[in-house]
């Protein structure tokens, strides 16, 4: 259907890439992950025929449907949403009926009805008739509803705009399908309903995407080649297995090649200590000469260096009440508009929340509010006299002045004992030398991000905020947050859609949805649980055994356990010492695929019971 050739892009005098080469068939589908800046979207746009590689062959039939979502920003206008989502429906419905009219004119003509036969199958290719049903499925599933059908697409955000846009590539359903971080504007319910949509999906998809979860669902049910391009340092490597068999497998090919590399560079030195023996000696000098050559011959292996990684870590003040701050019976109204209403939480010392919601349901509204910044518009906010707060939001990068340098932004009201430490502390968020006189004005969207953070962790806190922090950050600067979270022993709330995360740091999960607040006193795996056998969003005080379990009650606390353990052991796969140990790597990894197999037997049973019930 579409294949690379030995591929190259360079631009100036930087290779982004090169030696790309792979074939893409109906049903396959890859994801394509490497830090930010190596080239991901570059080659997604080499793909799509919008830019020509430096070298290379790209053969792409004329005949091949492509739809490409890209990451930068989409400014839709001139119309309404649904219109939008119909535009290319409506628009083979008019080519068909031109058609039908131009050969009742003309009944005779071969070109017509030759034209008329490849439009209507692909009329029918795209869903027919059933376009249009389908269509109001997708939306709903990406979270717009009734009221946004007729809103003009100027009024929606960026965001909001991408998925219009998606929900036209879904609905054309193409043959291969380009994903460029689609999860980054989603809400945790709409990347569920996602990921499920595209599980049934027929055509071929490359996706880039950080997110294990997202990978490795879309990954399992293709029913063509599945596998992992990874670009790094300029390389191309191809895997053959989902996202978490990539990580394993990456490991373990660098540890081989580390192995290599040392095996090498002892060969070396035995051989020029030979030389060096003997280079006096005439009748040895042949072998010398020959040893010489040799090593001006040898190609030396390289090791790729470990990328500088972000490294933070949040001091923390005392708070020895046991709770921070809680409030009771909570509203929040815009004008006339109820964002959410009679919410009761008690923010615990010690806490490690993930908030979580559709987008537009409060999230960031109910944050400010328990920071103290903003007020509610009915109830109580209570908070301990030494509460503390350090807090990072979009908001706060609004507010950054584009004309400060690093460097004075940082330094603006931090401690005298952090001043004379500054140019420290930035070099930990990798701003370094000359780096640290940049403007804001001319930063990243992720430099931005880490500049932020960096401020929250100057003064001690006990309660930090984070809204969204992950947006932005490649893998490794998000593995740091990670860390900095776990090493955090103060409060933690973590507005994200970043399941990964919620699943290795959550002890406690609350939820906004439809203007109410229901929480889930336990981990990630215990909420989708919790979610899938209450609808109503009741509360489960427990799900510790008891004697008097029912079999169904003892096979789904099995499940939890066995999806905590294979969560942990997915954190563990990113963890630089993971590479120190190959036999404990292999015996883990070894672990996380029977623990799977194990979840999917115990899931099965339950569906049987349940259906038997």
């Amino acid at each position: 259907m579409l294949s690379l050739s030995d591929v190259e892009c360079t631009i100036g005098d930087r290779t982004l890439f090169s030696h790309v080469t792979f074939n893409i068939n109906p049903h396959d589908r890859f994801g394509l992950v490497g830090a930010n800046g190596t080239g991901k979207t570059t080659l997604l746009r080499i793909i799509n025929n919008e830019i020509s590689p430096t070298r290379g062959l790209t053969i792409r039939p004329n005949t091949i449907n492509i739809g490409y979502l890209p990451q930068e920003e989409i400014v839709l206008h001139g119309s309404t949403l649904m219109n939008e989502v119909l535009k290319d429906y409506n628009y083979n419905l008019k080519k068909l009926s031109t058609l039908q009219c131009m050969m009742t004119e003309n009944p005779y003509s071969k070109e017509l009805m030759k034209q008329y036969q490849v439009a209507e199958d692909y009329f029918h290719k795209m869903g027919g008739y059933n376009y249009e049903s389908e269509a109001y499925k997708v939306i709903n599933g990406l979270g717009f509803t009734e009221d946004d059908y007729n809103k003009s697409v100027e009024d929606f955000s960026s965001g909001w705009q991408m998925r219009i846009v998606l929900a036209r590539f879904l609905l054309n359903r193409p043959d291969l399908l380009l994903l460029d971080e689609p999860t980054n504007h989603l809400d945790i319910e709409s990347l569920e309903w996602l990921e499920n949509y595209l599980q049934d999906c027929k055509g071929a998809m490359i996706v880039v995407s950080h997110d294990r979860y997202f990978l490795d669902k879309i990954l399992q049910t293709s029913k063509g080649t599945i596998g992992i391009f990874e670009i790094n340092f300029g390389t191309f490597k191809k895997y053959h297995t989902n996202y978490t068999g990539y990580l394993h497998e990456s490991l373990m090919r660098k540890q081989k090649l580390i192995e290599m590399a040392k095996n090498q560079q002892r060969k070396i030195e035995e051989i020029k200590e030979f030389i060096v023996r003997n280079k006096a000696n005439k009748s040895k000098a042949g072998i010398v000469k020959s040893r010489e050559k040799y090593l001006e011959r040898l190609e030396i292996i390289q090791i790729e260096s470990d990328r500088k990684k972000i490294r933070v870590g949040f001091p923390v003040e005392e708070i020895y009440s046991p709770q921070v701050v809680e409030l009771k019976k909570v509203s929040k109204f815009y004008n006339s508009k109820k964002i959410f209403e009679g919410v009761n939480v008690s923010i615990k010392n010690g806490n490690k929340i993930a908030l979580i919601g559709k987008n537009g349901a409060g999230k960031s509204s109910l944050c400010r509010i328990i920071a103290g910044i903003d007020e509610p518009t009915s109830g109580m906010r209570w908070a301990s006299e030494k509460l503390r707060v350090a807090a990072f939001s979009h908001q706060i990068l609004l507010g950054l002045n584009p004309s400060n340098t690093i460097i004075e932004d940082a330094s603006h009201n931090a401690p005298d004992e952090v001043l004379q430490n500054i140019r420290n502390f930035l070099g930990l968020f990798l701003f370094t030398g000359d780096d640290v006189f940049k403007r804001i004005e001319v930063l990243s969207g992720g430099e931005k991000t880490r500049l932020i953070i960096l401020k929250a962790m100057l003064n001690p806190s006990n309660l930090l905020i984070l809204d969204e922090p992950t947006y932005h950050l490649d893998k490794d600067s998000v593995e740091a947050i990670k860390q900095a979270i776990g090493a955090y022993t103060g409060t933690v709330i973590l507005v994200t859609h970043d399941r990964e995360l919620i699943a290795d740091f959550a002890n406690r999960i609350i939820e906004l949805k439809d203007g109410k607040l229901f929480d889930y006193p336990g981990n990630y795996s215990y909420y989708l649980w919790k979610r899938e056998h209450r609808p109503d969003g009741s509360v489960l005080k427990s799900i510790k055994s008891h004697p008097e379990e029912s079999s169904v009650e003892k096979m789904k606390n099995k499940i939890l356990q066995k999806e905590a353990r294979r969560n942990r052991l997915r954190e563990t796969f990113s963890r630089p010492s993971y590479l120190s140990n190959p036999r404990k790597a292999k015996k883990l990894f070894e672990e996380y695929q029977r623990l799977s197999a194990e979840i999917d037997e115990l899931e099965k049973k339950l569906t049987s019971r349940n259906s038997q019930d």
